[in-house]
């Protein structure tokens, strides 16, 4: 056997053995592509799960006292009518419940959303800004620990009520 075919047998094993290596490449690129979907699937379902379990301990804690439930519903209806002592107790429980969609709303505005988290905030928040003490209450709370970006969303919210109820 001579130099040159010893040579050319090499270069096809050579060869081979890049296009072995780029097929594996490609299964392993690809077996890690699913698992990061299904990372970021999980972590979809921990987001939404976590957003209904603040929620749920909203509605719990409410529900499981008759006087703060009464405070719940008369400040919906009409904040500005309520004692100061039942006001702080409201202003307690909305910021509470905008916090959870707050948390919502961080995670849309840094891209880590699906459209089921998207939906709470967009059919959610203007469901209970219909509420005229809601409103009441965003309007006349000067202090918040939400986002500018939060707060003009609620405020675009409050607007959009607000006409459609003049328009009614």
């Amino acid at each position: 056997m001579n130099w040159d075919a010893i040579g050319a047998i090499g270069e096809v094993v050579g060869a081979l053995a890049v296009v072995i290596s780029l097929v594996y490449l490609a299964l392993q690129i690809r077996q890690n592509s699913r698992q990061v979907e299904e990372q970021i699937r999980g972590l979809q379902r921990q987001a939404f799960d976590a957003a209904g379990a603040d929620f749920s301990a909203l509605r719990l804690h409410t529900s499981s006292s008759p006087q703060l439930a009464s405070v719940w519903r008369r400040a919906k209806q009409n904040y500005l009518h309520l004692d100061p002592d039942e006001q702080a107790q409201a202003n307690e429980l909305f910021h509470e419940y905008l916090w959870a969609f707050h948390n919502i709303y961080s995670r849309i505005e840094s891209g880590r959303s699906d459209e089921l988290l998207a939906s709470l905030v967009e059919v959610n928040i203007p469901f209970w800004f219909e509420n005229r003490g809601v409103r009441e209450w965003w309007l006349n709370e000067t202090v918040t620990p939400f986002s500018p970006g939060f707060k003009a969303e609620i405020d675009q919210i409050c607007r959009a009520v607000e006409n459609k109820t003049q328009a009614t």
